[in-house]
């Protein structure tokens, strides 16, 4: 059997501790309406405004340390930063609709923890929400439309709803969309609280993220133009990642790709090979991606113009080129 022998001073020590972590452990603020319904509301408001009441329901006094918001379109005020047990506070969440519309939900998070704690301790959490509906004339679903990662030099598909508002049912007039070969599929001319749009989009022939709008037209005199946001991402049916190695001059190549697909298409890797014979390549792979080391003793100004070549097999794409690059000087 063990026993422990503790001096006096290491036990108040330790009997300290023990007191300051059960009341801080004890700390607890509350809130008995924690959810806060405004309903839907026309986006003609301005916003909204809720009085939270919170509750110190622990023994202890507990401190406020911080307040965050989910949004900056909401703004907090919390008269009172410490309350000692049993007593009540406000806090008055104020939501500004800017340009917001369709189902909303925003949340306030207090932060706070027992008067006697460290300021060290980790702070407890309390949440309170915001939830509702903004109402305009015409609401688009989804609010911007997702054309997901594509192939670069394809055409990006997706559809999105425009359905009857506050100012109930509408026709579609036209839809404009940018120059360069993009088209949408709608039905013209028919009154109704729901008309999807098909957007056909070309997809950039370089690799990156692409985003776009096009213009609904109404017979709605409230909202006679619609906007419909679109973005999406082109993306090589193989990616490498980092897309090239940049070496610092006068330091030796040392350098770790990843090789995978974002459409989870199977790789499999036939060759590793660089146009300089003083780099070496190995690889490791399984069903999903590659992982490369890239190595060289001579530095990097002696290959500047180097490549790492791949050889894949599949028959669209068979061969995948990484740069190497010296970096400048500084």
């Amino acid at each position: 059997m063990l026993v422990s022998f503790h001096s006096p001073r290491s036990a108040r020590r330790l009997f300290a501790s023990a007191v300051l972590a059960a009341a801080a452990a004890r700390a607890a603020l509350v809130c008995d309406g924690p959810l806060f319904d405004f309903g839907t509301l026309p986006d003609t408001a301005i916003g909204v405004s809720h009085l939270f009441e919170i509750r110190n329901a622990s023994t202890e006094p507990v401190i406020i340390t911080d307040v965050q918001t989910s949004c900056d379109c909401v703004a907090v005020t919390a008269t009172r930063r410490s309350l000692q047990p049993g007593e009540r506070a406000p806090v008055d969440a104020h939501f500004t609709f800017g340009s917001e519309a369709g189902p909303q939900l925003r949340t306030v998070r207090l932060a706070y923890r027992a008067s006697v704690a460290p300021e060290t301790a980790p702070a407890q959490v309390l949440s309170v929400c915001l939830r509702g509906a903004i109402l305009p004339p015409v609401l688009r679903s989804p609010n911007q439309l997702d054309l997901g990662t594509v192939l670069p030099g394809s055409v990006a598909t997706g559809t999105v709803s425009l359905l009857a508002g506050r100012s109930g049912p509408f026709a579609l007039r036209a839809v404009g969309l940018e120059p360069g070969g993009a088209r949408a599929d709608y039905a013209a001319g028919v009154t109704g609280t729901n008309h999807p749009v098909r957007l056909l989009i070309p997809v950039p022939s370089r690799a990156g993220p692409f985003s776009g709008m096009a213009m609904a037209a109404t017979d709605l005199p409230e909202m006679p133009n619609v906007p419909i946001l679109y973005a999406g991402r082109a993306a090589p049916l193989f990616e490498t990642r980092p897309s090239s190695l940049t070496v610092r001059r006068g330091h030796p190549l040392n350098a770790r790709l990843t090789v995978s697909s974002p459409y989870g298409t199977a790789l499999r890797i036939l060759s590793a090979t660089a146009t300089d014979p003083l780099v070496s390549v190995t690889f490791a792979q399984d069903d999903t991606a590659a992982r490369l080391t890239v190595t060289a003793k001579a530095r990097p100004e002696t290959f500047t113009d180097a490549l790492i070549r791949l050889k894949i097999d599949h028959p669209v794409c068979r061969i995948i080129e990484v740069p190497i690059r010296a970096a400048p000087r500084d």
